[in-house]
């Protein structure tokens, strides 16, 4: 009895361990899923990405234009008051400005209010006077006898606030050189939710520096003769914004950056990079119009002397003449960056040796909008006037100028330049063009005494340039003026 029963125990034992090890040995070989379950993990995980893709509802950028902005001057800026404490700890600031700047004496007894539409509006008054300033955009406006004025009071909006600041003209030795970059983008919600765009999420990278947005300092002082800065003054400026799905947001962006353009800008949204091959190609294109030696296409070369006969005859090499109170001045008759390089190196120069101190500004400005369909409607001499138009292939209108000194259209590749009296181009349809604008300014006066008086010599050089460029980047149309002044 006892051997069955020993018998009977072991076959129960080696029917567990078979149970338990058959369980380990399934453990250990899990089949694998079937390639549907495995697809459908996948397209699973695919969904949850884009879903969050939508949840982030990331803003499509495309670059519409690019600008590049260089401005220099021994200029001054002197800060006065911020907008939002006045009336409040710094209303001293707008009172002494009023009292030592513009000479008005009664403001020490004044009170101040602040009104009108979003308190854009602050009134500094007495009994018997009053005086309203005028917040508008990046420059503030004073009413006194005859309207708003420009006083050049100039604002930047920095850590939440309106700082004014009062820009003193030609009033120290040192150059101070800023550079600008500015892009016109296009932004578009295609999410299915609203999409809150904040101004500030836009960085601009450039190795490893990084540039916040800014609002760069008014150009109204030069734009009336800049055709770039006008039509920068012109656009909309991007705000904060919420965007309705479908809905589209065009304007202009600025960055404060360290130099002109160059490849290694690149532009982000929050950690998005704004990846367009059009702005390649826009650097590309701007590269071309600046290192171009225009007197093969316009027949004139680059400086127009003083010396010479009715100053008109035109020179290749410029001349800087401070020996004298009747000094000779050097125009430019067209620009690249070669003549740019000239007239920067020449300034800072002529500052160090200078016993007077002159007043200097200089602007040099580049917009270029990349790859379109172009039309170049036909240009001709019509009631002393003529006019260029170039529309993309929506009909809006890119170049619309009738300030022009010559023309040169490169037909069997030859230049063919017609000057302002005689124009008569044929239009044209380019496809796959970029349009490059050029805007210059190299003003540099001198103040000195002069029997009792004071007097001026010196030059203002303007220049504003249309340059077409074909898919291959050669340069088929140039459209030149300039503005020339002498001053003593």
């Amino acid at each position: 009895m006892v051997s069955r029963h020993k018998i009977v125990t072991t076959v129960i034992i080696l029917l567990l361990l078979s149970v338990l090890f058959s369980g380990c040995t399934e453990e250990k070989n899990i089949a694998p899923a079937p390639d549907s379950i495995q697809k459908e993990t996948v397209d699973v995980s695919s969904q949850n990405v884009t879903q969050s893709s939508k949840e982030e509802n990331i803003p499509e950028i495309k670059i519409t234009s690019f600008s590049s902005i260089y401005l220099h001057d021994n200029n001054e800026d002197i800060y006065l008051f911020s907008w939002e404490n006045v009336p409040g700890n710094e209303s001293h600031g707008l009172l002494n400005y009023l009292k030592n700047d513009l000479h008005i004496s009664w403001v020490e007894n004044a009170q101040i209010t602040k009104g009108g539409k979003e308190n854009k509006t602050i009134r500094v008054f007495t009994d018997e006077y009053s005086i309203e300033v005028m917040l508008n955009n990046e420059s503030v406006l004073l009413k006194r006898d005859r309207g708003y004025e420009n006083y050049n009071l100039w604002v930047k909006e920095e850590n939440g606030t309106h700082n004014v600041y009062n820009k003193k003209y030609g009033n120290k030795y040192d150059i101070s050189e800023r550079y600008y970059a500015v892009y016109n983008l296009s932004i578009k919600n295609n999410g299915s939710s609203p999409l809150y765009f904040k101004l500030n999420g836009l960085r601009l990278h450039e190795g490893d520096r990084i540039f916040n947005t800014t609002t760069p300092e008014p150009y109204n002082k030069n734009s009336s003769l800049l055709e770039v800065l006008q039509d920068l003054e012109n656009e909309n400026k991007l705000k904060d914004a919420t965007l309705l799905p479908g809905q589209s947001l065009n304007g202009t962006v600025a960055f404060r950056v360290n130099s002109l353009y160059n490849k290694s800008f690149l532009l982000k949204y929050n950690t998005t990079t704004v990846t367009s091959a059009s702005f390649e190609k826009s650097i590309e294109a701007l590269a071309a119009a600046e290192y171009f030696d225009y007197s093969v296409a316009l027949r004139i070369p680059p400086y127009n002397l003083c010396r010479e006969k009715n100053g008109t005859r035109g020179s290749n090499e410029p001349i800087f003449d401070d020996l004298n109170e009747i000094s000779c001045e050097t125009w430019a008759n067209w620009v690249n960056r070669s003549i740019f390089e000239v007239y920067q190196k020449s300034d800072v120069e002529r500052m160090r040796k200078s016993q007077l101190i002159p007043t200097t500004e200089m602007v040099y400005a580049l917009r270029v909008v990349p790859e379109g369909n172009i039309t170049m409607s036909p240009v001709t001499k019509r009631f002393d006037r003529s006019h260029l138009l170039v529309t993309d292939d929506t009909g809006e209108e890119i170049i619309n100028t009738s300030s022009i000194e010559g023309m040169a259209v490169l037909r069997n590749q030859t230049y063919t330049f017609k000057p302002d009296w005689m124009l008569n181009f044929s239009g044209m349809n380019i496809s796959n063009a970029s349009i490059v604008q050029i805007s210059f300014k190299a003003s540099y006066i001198t103040k000195f005494p002069f029997s009792g008086t004071i007097g001026e010599t010196g030059r203002l050089s303007y220049i504003n340039q249309d340059v077409i460029l074909d898919d291959k980047l050669n340069i088929i149309v140039v459209r030149y003026y300039p503005h020339q002044f002498h001053l003593g």
